[in-house]
């Protein structure tokens, strides 16, 4: 490693020390970090801020003349909702959300949905199989991913076309399904 390196990883160390509070006798320990962190940045040829990758994802979004798949979230929840819809938005997708079936129509009626992520269990006027059969009569080409934690269902609970997952679902499990139905 060069000075320019050593200097990195002095500044970094010192960084990751206060950012724990400044605990006593671990120097080391963010000294390895540091060092950690300087070789993955020169093996992967990376920059310090990211920015390469910046350019380069919004370079690929400028190349992609397909608009993106737009995913509506459907979950009462918040903290579930927020974080698959950070999720989705981090792997590309435009992520719509509501918390219950009455506003999910609003963004259905407002909106081309591609994919519906709907729980079964909401609060409102009505649950998410309600939604579900609304959705498929009225805009029968939005793809349907239907989820509970309390619910069980089997293929012959669900309409042809409406896909059933166990809750919580796992993240990749939820791109693959929304990835085959693009």
């Amino acid at each position: 490693m060069n000075d320019n390196s050593n200097e990195w990883i002095a500044a970094r160390a010192y960084a990751l020390w206060e950012q724990a509070g400044r605990p006593f006798g671990q120097d080391e320990i963010h000294w390895r970090q540091a060092v950690l962190e300087r070789e993955l940045l020169e093996r992967t040829c990376a920059s310090v801020d990211g920015a390469e990758v910046l350019a380069r994802k919004q370079q690929e979004r400028v190349r992609d003349d397909s608009p993106s798949k737009n995913v509506l979230i459907v979950e009462d929840e918040p903290q579930l909702r927020y974080n698959i819809v950070d999720f989705l938005d981090q792997a590309g997708y435009s992520t719509l959300e509501a918390a219950n079936a009455d506003e999910a129509l609003v963004h259905l009626k407002n909106n081309k949905i591609d994919t519906l992520y709907t729980d079964i269990d909401m609060p409102g006027s009505m649950d998410g199989l309600g939604l579900v059969a609304t959705v498929r009569s009225r805009w029968p080409g939005t793809r349907i991913i239907v989820t509970s934690g309390l619910v069980m269902l089997s293929h012959r609970d669900v309409e042809a076309g409406v896909i059933f997952v166990t809750k919580p679902t796992a993240k990749l499990e939820l791109l693959n399904l929304i990835a085959k139905s693009a």
